[in-house]
């Protein structure tokens, strides 16, 4: 018995060791294991509030400013087609440089391709291909097309400009006819395949016209004209007003 007494001895203080071990340190351990990542987690995400707080207090001092610039831009680029508008402003434009409107037409909207995203759901940058076809002197044209430039408060893109004499008799009276886009935020609609179509006012998918049709009627329109030599400043092929 004397010489069993070391070894039970050693067999129990094994046993408390192994019993001490799974249940009282490695559940704590494991605890505090979890607790340690919970805390990371927590910082983290105190971190994240915080640059939001400053994020929306800048916001919050700068108000008036960040309203007059979203004012802007949506002035700039509507969320409507916005023709009768944009009408007006080319009448008014035309008037003050002393030329004669003849005609002004707008064609289906298209999505523009690579466009950023507009962050509103459903809603895409679309633009519409317009021609206007005017009369007057060469720099009455060129006033007009700095006006569009300049004073415009849309985005216009004039694409191309091409003229010719009226006749012998009304010289040095140009017929001009310009071709570009206007920009609109639009809805749109997304359908099989990925496929993106836009929708009109009646909530239904328009028949977007393609860029070779658009360019084909800008090309009949200004056959038999000459392309003459606009100030690159008012008009050019990547010139954005």
């Amino acid at each position: 018995m004397t010489r069993r007494a070391p070894i039970l001895a050693a067999v129990a203080a094994v046993l408390l060791t192994v019993l001490w071990w799974y249940l009282l340190y490695q559940p704590r351990r494991v605890e505090e294991a979890a607790l340690i990542e919970e805390t990371t987690q927590f910082e983290k995400e105190r971190g994240e509030l915080q640059a939001r707080i400053v994020v929306l207090n800048e916001v919050r001092d700068n108000e008036d400013e960040y309203r007059s610039r979203l004012a802007r831009l949506r002035a700039y680029i509507p969320d409507h087609p916005g023709q009768p508008h944009t009408l007006k402003a080319l009448q008014q434009a035309a008037d003050a440089s002393g030329v004669e409107v003849f005609q002004t037409t707008f064609a289906e909207p298209e999505l523009v391709e690579g466009a950023p995203e507009t962050n509103e759901e459903l809603t895409a940058l679309a633009r519409i291909p317009t021609l206007m076809t005017i009369t007057g002197s060469y720099f009455q044209v060129v006033d007009l097309l700095r006006r569009i430039e300049v004073d415009f408060r849309r985005a216009v893109k004039v694409s191309t400009v091409t003229m010719a004499e009226e006749s012998e008799e009304k010289f040095p009276e140009l017929t001009v006819t310009a071709t570009g886009h206007i920009f609109s935020v639009l809805p749109v609609l997304e359908g099989a395949g990925g496929t993106v179509e836009i929708l009109g006012p009646d909530g239904q998918p328009t028949e977007a016209a393609s860029e070779g049709a658009s360019e084909a009627a800008s090309e009949a329109a200004s056959e038999g004209a000459t392309t003459a030599p606009v100030d690159p400043e008012t008009t050019a092929d990547e010139g954005t007003s």
